[in-house]
């Protein structure tokens, strides 16, 4: 019974709190794709929805999503055999590495190109979740003695090398999330960022690799704790562009990125109003700036987050009252501003007439002298 239950479970959040339900009618008919085309969510009242993510043509099987899809195919795989006992043979996960998204989210750049990717085309399949306990090598010992071939240029590396780099990678990693767990907040964003210039700015790691992406992550939060808003919102951005760049990786409305534009509009908006206020000439041109970035990113939430939860919702609730703050205070930063220049305007005009001289006037003898001689009649 505990494995019935642990395999068909939906976790939810019910007034706050994580809850795990069985549902049978979503057991039945929804079954697993790491492409979902619908995504399940949870009231407070402990009801599951089963909402389309997008159009979806007539015929078309609905799927919904067991795991996080933004990370690397194998850790899918391991997390559903683990948990759902079962090894993924969706379409992503069946197609060939070489041709699929996935080879991005744990590449390895090619140390010679620095163009493509290192790509293994791993074939090892694990039906038993009993092979992987008892083995946790199972699947690393179909690496021993291959090479992977860089996509881009001739370049080959042996496998064990690979993963001996992805695996330093994810030492790293932990290192710098076990500091912020323990509250360290400024050894995390130093160990965090010297992680960035290791793994990204040495070209080692895919831009697109989750553990860079998620370092990403981590940064919003541990600058927004800070108080270091710009730079929080400057890794947001790189988090936007990376998730969606990566196509295929997640589904359009993914709940994860509808909560990326959020936080982006969310603290570009506050932004935007804190420069305002500065009244200097620099402070308006940053305003500027961070409403133009606010009004997309919340437009997009609004609109991830109707389709995902429900236009009723409190979450599309949220993200429509930030939208029509974001309205109001741009409409009065503008009129503002115009007023400004129009003020500017008078003033300089105002200055440029003092500073006319006024015409000469001249002596009355002067102007009968330069009157005209009439003739005689």
């Amino acid at each position: 019974a505990a494995c019935i239950f642990n395999t068909n479970n939906h976790s939810l959040i019910v007034n706050g709190q994580q809850v795990l339900g069985l549902f049978p009618f979503s057991s039945l008919y929804f079954q697993h794709s790491c492409n979902p085309n619908c995504m399940y969510v949870g009231e407070n009242d402990g009801t599951l929805f089963i909402r389309t993510l997008t159009e979806v043509p007539a015929n078309t099987e609905l799927t919904i999503p067991y795991v996080e899809l933004y990370q690397p195919r194998e850790q899918r795989r391991r997390d559903l055999l683990m948990t759902r006992h079962f090894w993924c043979k969706c379409r992503r996960c069946s197609t060939l590495l070489s041709h699929s998204v996935d080879r991005l989210m744990d590449g390895i750049q090619c140390s010679e190109c620095k163009r493509g990717v290192m790509i293994f085309e791993e074939t090892k399949e694990v039906q038993d979740i009993n092979e992987l306990i008892t083995d946790m090598s199972a699947l690393d010992q179909e690496i021993q003695g291959k090479f992977a071939e860089c996509e881009a240029c001739p370049a080959k590396i042996e496998v064990t090398k690979l993963v001996d780099v992805l695996k330093a990678a994810i030492t790293d990693y932990s290192e710098a999330h076990i500091a912020l767990q323990r509250g360290e907040v400024n050894r995390a964003r130093q160990l965090m960022e010297a992680y960035l210039r290791t793994y990204e700015d040495k070209q080692v790691l895919c831009p697109y690799n989750t553990y860079l992406v998620n370092t990403y992550v981590s940064l919003i939060n541990v600058c927004s704790q800070l108080g270091e808003v710009d730079r929080a919102i400057r890794y947001n951005a790189v988090v936007l562009e990376r998730m969606e760049g990566a196509t295929g990786a997640t589904p359009e409305n993914y709940p994860r990125l509808a909560e990326y534009h959020m936080s982006m509009g969310d603290m570009c908006l506050k932004q935007a109003k804190l420069k305002a206020a500065n009244q200097t000439p620099a402070g308006r041109s940053m305003a500027r700036k961070y409403f133009k970035d606010a009004k997309p990113a919340l437009e997009k939430a609004f609109k991830a987050r109707t389709i995902i939860y429900g236009k009723d919702s409190p979450r599309a609730y949220e993200a429509k009252r930030l939208l029509d703050e974001y309205k109001k205070e741009h409409d009065e930063f503008v009129k503002a501003t115009e007023k400004k220049k129009v003020s500017k305007k008078q003033v300089a005009a105002a200055a440029a007439a003092a500073a006319t001289p006024p015409p000469a006037v001249m002596p009355a003898q002067a102007q009968a002298q330069q009157q005209p001689a009439t003739s005689a009649a």
